[in-house]
This record gives C-alpha cells, sequence and structure tokens, in this order.
C-alpha cells in the first residue's frame, strides 16, 4: 500500500488502545496502599488457601486443571469447578471413547454445590446416550449456562432433545445447535432466560412465542439458519427487556418474518428483503442494525423498503445494509422530475455498504443515501467484484447532479473502500466523496485480488494522483491506495458480514 499524498505528516500518527499512561493505571495496585510522609508505597497482601482454591473454582476446567498443579494443596480443586466446557477445541483434541470416559469422570467426580455453564461440542452418535445424564446433573446443581453444539457431518439437524430436557428454572443463557427444539406444554422453567442462541435448529412458531411470552427476563433472541416453519411472527411488544435480535438465512420455504419488537435495540436480518416485515411503526431504541438483503431477481419494492428504513431511521448509529436495500431507496423520475428520496438517518454514525451482483446500483445512489446522513463519522463501501451500472439514465440524470448536491459531511473522517478498480464510477464516487468530507483525515482505496495494473494506467498514476489531490476538500485527507491484501489499515467496519 502506498500513499498518495506528496507530502505526509510525520506528527500525525494512529494510536489503537490505551496509552502507555492509562496502562500502567490498569496494572497499578489497587489494595493495601499507604502513605508516609507524602510518599505511598504497596503492601503485600496473602491470600487464603480458602480464597485460592475459590477462584481456581471459578476457572474453565482446563485452566481449573492446570492452575491446580501449583502446590498439592490445589491438586483436586477441580472437582469444585463451576464451569465445565468442553469446547470445540478441547472436544476435537479426544477421539469420542476417550472424550465420554473424561466427561463421566468430571461428573462422577464433582462434588461442588454449582455448575454454572456447562458447554459441550459433541458428536451425537458418541455421546447420545450419556448426553441427558450429564445434563440433569448440571440441572441438580442450578446450572445457568448450557451451550449444546451439536457436531454432525450432514447440515440436517437430527437430534432430538426431549421435551423436559430444556425445562429448567435456573437457566439464563442457552445455545444450540443441529438440534430439534421442544417444550412441554406445561413448561415451568426459562423464566429466568436471558439469551437464547440457535444454530439450524428445528423449532416451531408456537414454541417461539411460548418462549417470547413465558421469558419475561430475554434480552437476546438469536436464530441462524433455522427452520420448521414457513410464517415467523416475533410479536414482543410486552419484551420490554429484549435488546437483541437476530434472524438470518432461515431455510428456502420461509415465507414471511415478521417483526414487531419495539425494545430492540440491535437488529440483524440477513435474508430476502421480499419476506422481511418489520411492522413497528418506530424502533426508538434501535442503536444498530444490519439488514443483508440478498441480490433480487426482480426490481425492488420501493414502497417496502422505504417504510422499512423510516421504522429505523430516526436513532440507529451503526447501520449495514446491501446494494438491494439501496435500490429501494434510489431517485426515480416522477412527472418528468428526478426526486431523491428524503429518509433521515440523522444520527448514524458508521455505514457499511455491501454491493453484490445482480443490481443496478450507481455513484448515485449512494450519494443519494449518503446525503441524508449528516453526521456519518466513518464509510466503508465493499464493492468487491461488484460492477457499477452505468449505463444512459446515470449519465443523463444522476452523474450531472453529483456535483450539484450542496450537503457537506461536516463530520465523515475515514472512508474505505474495497474493490476499487480505477472504473468512471469509481473515480466519480471517489471525487464526490472527496469533495464533500470537509473533516476528512483518512480514504483507503483497496484493490480486489483480481485486479491487475495495465502498462497505461502504470503510466497514469501521476496523473490520478494530481487528480485525487485536486479533489479533496480538506487539506489534512491522507489518501492511500493498494491491493486488499496487503491492507495495513487496521480499521475495519464493527459488524460482521457473517455473524451467525
Amino acid at each position: 500500500m502506498f500513499p498518495v499524498n506528496k507530502t505526509r505528516r510525520d506528527t500525525r500518527k494512529v494510536v489503537y488502545g490505551p496509552p502507555l499512561k492509562q496502562l500502567r493505571t490498569f496494572l497499578r495496585p489497587v489494595v493495601g496502599s499507604s502513605s508516609s510522609h507524602g510518599s505511598s508505597r504497596s503492601r503485600s497482601v496473602q491470600l487464603t488457601d480458602d480464597l485460592i482454591e475459590y477462584i481456581f473454582t471459578l476457572l474453565p476446567i482446563k485452566a481449573a486443571v492446570k492452575a491446580g498443579l501449583v502446590a498439592r494443596r490445589f491438586r483436586d480443586s477441580w472437582r469444585l469447578t463451576r464451569r465445565i466446557h468442553f469446547e470445540k477445541e478441547l472436544a476435537e483434541g479426544y477421539d469420542n471413547d476417550k472424550l465420554e470416559t473424561i466427561l463421566n469422570h468430571v461428573f462422577e467426580s464433582h462434588r461442588g454445590d454449582e455448575i454454572k455453564s456447562f458447554r459441550l461440542h459433541f458428536d451425537p452418535n458418541a455421546h447420545e446416550l450419556h448426553l441427558p445424564e450429564w445434563v440433569r446433573k448440571c440441572i441438580q446443581k442450578r446450572v445457568q449456562e448450557l451451550d449444546l453444539d451439536i457436531s454432525q457431518p450432514k447440515q440436517e439437524p437430527s437430534f432430538p432433545l426431549p421435551p423436559r430436557f430444556l425445562d429448567v428454572e435456573s437457566l439464563k443463557v442457552l445455545k444450540l445447535s443441529y438440534s430439534v427444539f421442544q417444550l412441554p406444554p406445561d413448561i415451568k422453567g426459562l423464566s429466568l432466560l436471558t439469551t437464547l442462541v440457535l444454530r439450524r435448529v428445528d423449532i416451531t412458531p408456537k414454541i417461539i412465542q411460548t418462549i417470547l411470552d413465558r421469558c419475561a427476563l430475554l434480552e437476546t433472541l438469536d436464530m441462524g439458519q433455522c427452520h420448521g416453519f414457513r410464517l415467523l411472527r416475533i410479536h414482543a411488544q410486552k419484551q420490554t427487556r429484549l435488546r437483541v435480535l437476530k434472524v438470518g438465512n432461515c431455510r428456502a420455504e420461509v415465507r414471511v418474518i415478521e417483526i414487531d419488537a419495539p425494545s430492540v435495540g440491535s437488529l440483524y436480518y440477513s435474508g430476502s428483503i421480499s419476506n422481511f416485515r418489520v411492522i413497528s411503526q418506530s424502533l426508538l431504541f434501535l442503536k444498530e442494525a444490519m439488514l443483508y438483503f440478498k441480490p433480487l431477481k426482480g426490481i425492488t419494492n420501493p414502497l417496502q423498503v422505504e417504510r422499512l428504513a423510516s421504522s429505523i431511521s430516526n436513532n440507529v448509529e451503526l447501520l449495514t445494509i446491501t446494494s438491494t436495500f439501496l435500490e429501494g431507496l434510489s431517485p426515480r423520475i416522477v412527472d418528468g422530475v428526478l426526486r431523491e428520496k428524503q429518509v433521515s438517518f440523522r444520527n448514524l454514525k458508521e455505514l457499511q455498504l455491501i454491493m453484490e451482483n445482480p443490481s443496478y446500483c450507481n455513484a448515485g445512489d449512494i450519494a443519494s443515501f449518503l446525503k441524508n446522513c449528516p453526521r456519518l463519522e466513518k464509510l466503508f463501501i465493499d464493492a468487491d467484484e461488484f460492477t457499477f451500472d452505468g449505463g444512459a439514465f446515470y449519465e443523463l440524470h444522476q452523474k450531472p447532479l453529483l456535483d450539484k448536491h450542496s450537503a457537506l459531511f461536516k463530520h465523515l473522517k475515514l472512508i474505505k473502500i474495497m474493490g476499487f478498480r480505477f472504473q468512471p464510477c469509481h473515480l466519480d464516487l471517489t471525487r464526490f466523496l472527496l469533495g464533500k468530507a470537509m473533516s476528512l483525515e483518512y480514504m483507503f482505496l483497496l484493490l480486489p485480488k483480481s485486479f491487475r495494473f495495465s502498462r497505461a494506467l502504470s503510466q497514469d498514476m501521476d496523473f490520478f494522483t494530481d487528480a485525487f489531490l485536486s479533489w479533496k476538500l480538506s487539506p489534512d485527507a491522507e489518501i492511500s491506495i493498494g491491493f486488499a491484501w496487503e491492507d495495513k489499515s487496521f480499521v475495519y467496519p464493527k459488524q460482521s458480514r457473517s455473524w451467525y
């Protein structure tokens, strides 16, 4: 990666992490300090054996076993552990028989009063008979977290959990994958549940609504690649604590996903826009949203996108959208006049645009959306392998408006464009952004892996360098160009495009 700026200011540096002085504050002793004649010194604190053993019981079992080796006195401290964790990295280090033997020994030897969490990555063919027994012992010791990652070669969830299996009164966090979720009709537990994460789980709409009605303390509902329903309604008007709602890549048979959750502060969705509805008039508490709409074969319904944009735009600060969403808000000719959508994202601070083919989006559509984001601070555009539409409509109607936009981005300090290829639409977008970002500090233009410098382009690099420098409104803006694989900006979107 090389800088475009001909003179780079050495005094400008980006510092990541806490400064050294702050770091020393973190490490400074906070107990046993006394002052004498205006000076202070630290006193050593002698921990009792019981306190040390208690600390060891708070560690996951692998760490507790290692910690117990410090002295003979603590060699059996792992028998009191509150966290029995055999996650993927640890579980895959043993064959099925060995892992089963270890788990049986752990539960038979456990003599603590409680088990706070049980996490297990396992093969149901090897451990199906023992799993209910292990979970039963966890329930007896008031388990608060269950994380059962059922590893199977097939993609279909085929491991059925008995209806009473998850009817646990003390449970606060439940994570399941590759299983069939069942609950008894007279459910008595789950009243303390705060977090529910499901991956490739077969679950019915009735059970989902039962959970919403039953779990008044629920704060996070995360469903990825689940199935077992055609119509999914998440009606959570009474769920005043529900803050995180994620629904991603449900199966093709799902016709409608309907969301009514006014209290949600974080909304993630991945799938088809034609199936997705938000019926809450306004999500007033929404601070972050990811709407990963897959490309459509037809044209995006603008009314649907406008309603959705209106419901999320009030207070959202962190947003990820795709070109499909952008299509629904693109300018259109009405009565012979090109009219832009007036949906204001007035509090938006970070935006990630994921451009995917096929789509007719262009630099004009992006500019029209950005002018409604007056407080934007960070902009990420992922256009890797995306083909911008630079047809007649763009050339005649949208491109002339790029220079006429009166909006200035007073707070925009960082721009990162992935998939930059020196094509006309890319250059138009770059010129627009540099000419409107009055406080810009950094712009990173990352070339895709497939990009090849032609001889003519290599000879024109001085021309492009001069053009970029002449376009920028901010005199302090630093512009860097390079391939994605040599990206050293260390700046990335806060939202991952694959969260499930």
